[in-house]
């Protein structure tokens, strides 16, 4: 089994980045109770630093992989994640945003419409919206 570190180095080295060209990046195994049961990593509000979750199914996938960074679409989603949360540091709490960034990216890492995980994060994506126009309905009234 690999560790969390190179998972989350395989993800960084799909993204040509480097851990530095990212806010701080913490690996934690375990999902606070104000964060959502469906999240693969989150962003406190206002927060800088992004924590990835191990425990997710991606990353147990890229854990048990054969050979190092050898869950291929599992990589590309811990990578299309870690995207998604730079974006909420870097510009706010707005999810339509920070999709577009994950699934922008997901296109770049050849997993674009046709590929399990864009259809993954596109439906988290419709959920995620959905949800957020019921609370703006809800604190209209």
């Amino acid at each position: 089994m690999w560790t969390a570190e190179t998972v989350l180095v395989c993800a960084l080295t799909l993204l040509h980045r480097s851990v530095e060209s990212f806010p701080p990046i913490e690996l934690v195994d375990a999902r606070p109770p104000y964060v959502s049961a469906n999240v693969d990593a989150y962003v406190p509000v206002g927060g800088a630093r992004i924590y990835v979750l191990t425990t997710t199914p991606a990353f147990t996938r890229a854990r048990r992989a054969n050979y190092k960074c050898g869950e291929l679409n599992a990589i590309r989603k811990i990578a299309s994640v870690l995207v998604h949360e730079e974006w909420h540091v870097r510009h706010g709490s707005d999810e339509a945003g920070a999709y577009a960034a994950q699934l922008t990216t997901l296109v770049a890492l050849d997993a674009g419409p046709g590929n399990p995980v864009y259809y993954e994060v596109t439906r988290s994506m419709q959920a995620t919206i959905r949800a957020s126009r019921g609370t703006a309905r809800l604190s209209r009234r």
